[in-house]
């Protein structure tokens, strides 16, 4: 791991449920996390395309090198981007 210097950016607080699995924690709350990262500076590029009368769609998500801050307690995980001084 890299260590990150800057400031941390207003937090995300989300129910953790007693549990220390980030990626279990995100996916059960996915709406608010993207919500936080699209003010991050979050791009959504849609892709669609018609074959044979067969539609097919890809959105591509892509997001600036971002590092976050997680504090895990009781209950809650906070969620701190870590913006550039």
């Amino acid at each position: 791991m890299v260590e990150c210097e800057g400031r941390a950016w207003t937090p995300l607080v989300l129910e953790g449920k007693k549990s220390r699995n980030l990626k279990q924690i995100l996916q059960e709350n996915y709406e608010q996390f993207l919500h936080y990262i699209q003010k991050l500076g979050l791009e959504i590029e849609n892709h669609g395309k018609t074959t044979n009368f067969q539609n097919s769609s890809t959105i591509v998500l892509t997001m600036k090198t971002t590092c976050f801050k997680v504090d895990f307690n009781d209950k809650l995980v906070t969620i701190s981007a870590i913006i550039n001084k």
